[in-house]
């Protein structure tokens, strides 16, 4: 069986995100099957003899895949997120008319989605018959694990990072809820006994110049920037900007707590990578974040402070429970992994090139 999958994700600003790491892996673990061939490619002029062609992402405002089909097609939808919440992201009559393009060619893909309350969402909101539509749920590759202290000393001592902090890592998007997290870490860090705990945003978005940059999508690192700020939390929030894979590996190590604040995720990709590495996690109740973390996190309603606060301080000042969501966590972590995605995508392909 050939199988040519797009790689334009890597080319684009997809490349160090969750995109770019599915596509990234996907082709990796699709290279160990000796019964299929993989084909990398960007243009589908470079293709033929092709069974199956795979768009690893779907672009809902740019008219990224073609309406008539050379060759059967299956696309991966993460996420609807941009149609849940489209007073978030205003398109222009452009987008909407691309959109409409995109449906269109929908019609004869197969797709692919990272979880259950996906596979609702695409089946709602682009009108995709759910026998057309298979849940693979994503993983964190085998980098992500326990580290021996030493190489832990040594992360610690070139970011100089401090005892005790709580991490986030990923983009900082409206969805991603980051205000929530800031108003509530100012709340805590007002209790005395976690006045010296410090909060880190891991992510290339942190280190960006934007404040002359008028662009819709840029408001909400703008805000994120602006609450720092006025809160007088420079000392206290420290912004990392995109690292190595082994040294975000270690801050997840080093961490005593990950929290994932989001009003929506497809996956929730970070929370696995926090499992794997043994790090208690706090997260939003909300998409398919309880789906992924089961019952290997603690879990709260991401527009209540208060009970957020709360949840936060309780988990951090106990030992015994941070021993316990590591421990489920790492049981959880083994539920996924990229040979399994491997497996579950091969298997679509056969069904496809059956029926």
């Amino acid at each position: 069986m050939k199988i040519a999958i797009n790689i334009h994700p890597l080319k684009s600003g997809h490349r160090d995100r969750g995109i770019g790491k599915y596509t990234v892996n996907l082709i990796e673990n699709m290279k160990r099957y000796v019964d299929m061939e993989i084909q990398e490619f960007t243009d589908l002029s470079e293709l033929k003899d092709v069974d199956i062609v795979h768009y690893p992402w779907f672009d809902f405002f740019a008219h990224t895949l073609p309406i008539k089909k050379q060759f059967k097609t299956v696309v991966t939808i993460h996420d609807v997120i941009p149609l849940l919440y489209p007073e978030r992201y205003p398109v222009g009559l452009f987008g909407r008319f691309n959109f409409l393009l995109q449906r269109l060619a929908l019609r004869n893909c197969f797709i692919i989605t990272d979880s259950e309350i996906s596979r609702i969402d695409i089946n709602r909101y682009l009108h995709v018959i759910e026998e057309k539509i298979q849940v693979v749920h994503l993983a964190a590759n085998k980098d992500f694990k326990p580290l021996n202290d030493t190489k832990l000393l040594f992360t610690k001592r070139k970011y100089n990072l401090p005892s005790s902090f709580i991490l986030y890592v990923g983009d900082a998007n409206w969805t991603k809820n980051l205000p929530f997290l800031i108003e509530g870490f100012k709340k805590l860090i007002g209790i005395a006994d976690f006045k010296d705990t410090k909060l880190v945003f891991v992510g290339g978005v942190f280190l960006k110049n934007v404040e002359n940059i008028d662009h819709p999508e840029l408001e909400s690192l703008k805000r994120v920037n602006k609450l720092i700020k006025d809160m007088n939390l420079e000392q206290n929030i420290m912004r990392i900007g995109n690292l190595s894979v082994e040294d975000l590996v270690a801050f997840y190590n080093l961490a005593t707590v990950y929290v994932q604040p989001s009003l929506y995720e497809g996956f929730g990709l970070p929370i696995i990578e926090a499992f794997a590495c043994g790090t208690p996690v706090i997260s939003s109740n909300k998409g398919s974040l309880k789906e992924v973390g089961r019952d290997a996190a603690v879990y709260f309603d991401p527009t209540n402070l208060d009970q957020f606060v709360s949840i936060l301080r309780e988990v951090l000042q106990d030992k015994s429970q941070q021993n316990k969501l590591s421990k489920l966590g790492f049981e959880q972590a083994k539920k996924y992994s990229w040979e399994k995605v491997a497996k579950e995508t091969a298997d679509v392909y056969q069904y496809i090139v059956e029926h």
